[in-house]
């Protein structure tokens, strides 16, 4: 199987479980808008957040460490079996560490609902090593099979709890974790980890070769966290939990967009750790970053055309309207983000993992000087600004840095026109003027299908085909 071929069925699959869940939640952001009130909302969020930050200081990276290097063995169960050993074992020592800090700190900051935050990062400490297993195995049905359970167990769980039971946030929590749990149990059965785990092969040389690429990974993730996360809590902080819930709605809108990017990467990552090597790598990484850039900054733009139309049908409460005039400035910084992910991958197939801690580091640092720096005097808007500063500079520093060892760069002539429709589209939202918004959306379509018609003809065809057929 070619490439191209390898990445797009990697991509369908692992598409199939993940999007469709995730839209599925998405369309139930009215629910969620109706009966929680934002405070209740940002509360959930800014519990959410303080997970993200302690899952990779309490996992060590090693999901992350075991996906890599399970790439180089795909060939050698035994191989393997020492891998999910030695680092499921070490998986009790990182929860005992935790477990204890948790009980000897969490009664000193009496915060709300703390069982949740100990269960959350406990069970998805679990729950990543055994996902990076299946996924390093080359098992991306199974990992999206698990994907596909957490994502809808949430959803239907958050019906039943919020609105047949009426419990509220705690509803919400209980939802989580009870997603958790039900994808690990399938996971332990799915892969019969038992086979692959032995006292006999667990081995100290392969913890610290795992250590040695999954330790810098911390700072990393931790600013990322700085980069995706903080702004919560600074706006909590300094707005309140009312704020930060309307900035938790906003944020519904790119965070589908860039789920969708999340699955690309997986196979996307893959596909260029194993075939890095290849004599003719710089010509298929530019072509596919090329047609990559394109297809994202459509659906980018795209989103932020609809905006004025679907906001007030999707988000109903009246006090989270603000959050409209957020999406525009989210939209362009998780574009940015898109493309940093796309260049992070020649790191990874690198081992490179402290270029990726280094120039993450930059990026979190100027995330949080223009959010506490601004937060007073622009309100929201400091917390969006931030991230499309942040993801910006990021994007820069890593652009350079990579094409001095692969060539890796986006055409002059797709970049011009693409920045010409993103400053249209960003004009436009901000206008109100519905006959311009109109006219941008029009403007927005005609231009994706112009810039994507190698997948408008492939997708052409592929109809044809199946009408043929039948």
């Amino acid at each position: 199987m070619g490439r191209k071929q390898e990445l797009a069925k990697n991509t369908a699959v692992l598409t199939i479980g993940k999007l469709l869940t995730k839209l599925i939640s998405f369309f139930l952001l009215p629910l969620y808008t109706t009966i929680l009130a934002a405070e209740e909302y940002g509360a959930y969020d800014v519990l959410v957040t303080y997970g993200t930050l302690l899952i990779p200081i309490f996992n060590w990276q090693f999901d992350q460490g075991l996906f890599r290097f399970m790439l180089d063995n795909r060939k050698d169960e035994e191989k393997q079996k020492e891998l999910f050993s030695t680092m499921f074992f070490s998986c009790f020592l990182q929860i005992a560490v935790y477990v204890i800090l948790f009980l000897l700190v969490m009664p000193l900051l009496k915060m709300e609902d703390a069982y949740f935050l100990l269960w959350y990062v406990v069970l998805h400490i679990f729950f990543q090593l055994l996902h990076q297993f299946i996924r390093g195995r080359g098992g991306n049905v199974k990992y999206t099979i698990a994907s596909f359970i957490s994502t809808s167990m949430i959803t239907i769980m958050n019906v039943i709890t919020l609105v047949f039971l009426k419990m509220g946030v705690q509803g919400m929590y209980i939802s989580t974790l009870v997603a958790l749990m039900m994808s690990i149990i399938y996971m332990v059965f799915a892969t019969k980890f038992w086979k692959f785990f032995s006292f006999r092969c667990i081995r100290m040389d392969t913890f610290r070769q795992v250590a040695a690429y999954a330790f810098p990974l911390i700072p990393n993730n931790l600013a990322w966290w700085v980069v995706n996360a903080s702004n919560r809590l600074v706006i909590k902080r300094f707005l309140g939990l009312t704020a930060n819930g309307i900035f938790t709605a906003a944020n519904k809108f790119p965070n589908v967009f860039i789920q969708f990017y999340n699955i690309l990467n997986l196979s996307w990552t893959e596909t260029v750790t194993l075939h890095f090597e290849d004599e003719d790598r710089d010509e298929f990484l530019t072509e596919t970053m090329t047609a990559l850039f394109k297809l994202f900054s459509c659906a980018c733009f795209g989103i932020m055309a609809l905006m004025p139309f679907i906001y007030s049908l999707l988000v109903r409460g009246a006090e989270y309207a603000p959050g409209f005039y957020q999406i525009p400035i989210l939209m362009l910084g998780m574009l940015f983000r898109v493309l940093v992910g796309l260049y992070s991958c020649i790191y990874v197939a690198q081992k490179n993992a402290k270029k990726i801690a280094t120039t993450s580091a930059m990026a979190a640092a100027i995330n949080l000087t223009v959010s506490l720096g601004f937060i007073k005097s622009l309100g929201l808007y400091a917390a969006s600004l931030s991230t499309l500063v942040a993801f910006l500079a990021m994007f820069i520093i890593r652009y350079i840095d990579v094409n001095r060892t692969v060539h890796m760069k986006i055409q002059k002539n797709i970049a011009i026109p693409t920045i010409v429709v993103a400053i249209l589209s960003v004009v436009s939202y901000y206008s109100g003027l519905k006959i311009v918004q109109v006219i941008v959306l029009g403007i927005v379509i005609v231009y994706s299908v112009m810039m994507n018609m190698d997948y408008v003809k492939m997708f052409t065809a592929k109809v044809k085909k199946i009408l043929k057929r039948a």
